[in-house]
This record gives C-alpha cells, sequence and structure tokens, in this order.
C-alpha cells in the first residue's frame, strides 16, 4: 500500500499545451469564417439594395403618377388662381421629382420609390415657383 507510482510530468503537461494550441487554431478560423459571413451579408444586402433600384414602376403605377401630378397641377391652379397654367405647374412637379430621383420620366422611378414619389406628388407646394408661373400669366406670357 505504500507504494509510490511514478507519473512522467512531461507528458501531462503536453497534451493541454497541444489542446490549447488546437483551441486557439479553431477559434481564430471561427472568426476568420464570422468575418466572411459578415462580409458576404453586406454584399448580398448592397446587391438586393441595387436591384430595387433597378425594378422600375410598373406601366400602371407610371400612369398612377402622371395621373396624380396633373391633378395635384390643377389643385394648385386652383388654390393660387392661376387658370389654363397647368401644364407649366405639371412640368414644374415633374421637374422636382427629377431632382429628387433622377428619373427622366414617371416610367424610370425605381419600383421601391413609387410611394414615395406618390407622396411627394401629393405634397408638392412651391410658392416661389407658383408664384412665378402667376407672374407669367400676369404678364401674359405662357
Amino acid at each position: 500500500m505504500g507504494e509510490l507510482v511514478r507519473m512522467e510530468t512531461g507528458n501531462a503537461l503536453a497534451i493541454p499545451e497541444a489542446v490549447a494550441a488546437e483551441m486557439q487554431q479553431m477559434r481564430e478560423a471561427l472568426q476568420t469564417m464570422a468575418g466572411l459571413l459578415r462580409t458576404t451579408n453586406e454584399t448580398m444586402a448592397q446587391l438586393q439594395r441595387q436591384v430595387r433600384l433597378l425594378e422600375k414602376v410598373t406601366p400602371a403605377q407610371a400612369g398612377a403618377i402622371n395621373k396624380a401630378i396633373r391633378e395635384r397641377a390643377a389643385a394648385l391652379c386652383r388654390v393660387y388662381a392661376a387658370r389654363d397654367y397647368e401644364k407649366a405647374v405639371a412640368a414644374a412637379i415633374r421637374k422636382a421629382i427629377k431632382l429628387r430621383f433622377g428619373a427622366n420620366a414617371a416610367k424610370e422611378l425605381p419600383r421601391c420609390e413609387y410611394e414615395v414619389a406618390m407622396a411627394q406628388v401629393n405634397g408638392w407646394d412651391d410658392y416661389k415657383t407658383m408664384k412665378e408661373i402667376k407672374g407669367r400669366k400676369n404678364n401674359g406670357t405662357r
């Protein structure tokens, strides 16, 4: 019973060091993979945004935008007493949309911006522009 059992300590210490080194390598590999996954997700999100911007409004949506522009122009002409200048006001609204979205026509607007464009049309009321248009009326030029 009183025997001493001799254990080699060098071998016992080598195993935990090897395991620790392997764990460190695994940790680094996981960090690398997480970085790659994060980069891939960001790239995918950018691609999705670009695709959404490339999808143009449908012909029905373009028609609805143009109709809303004409209706808003007519309403503003009534408010500002600028009869017969609906086309000039509609052109001013289209110019504002062109400046905001970079689209030359309603059919070129990105589909994802349809609601924003409709809100801009329905809320457009540029006092300075309307006074200028009304001033053209008073001066007799169109």
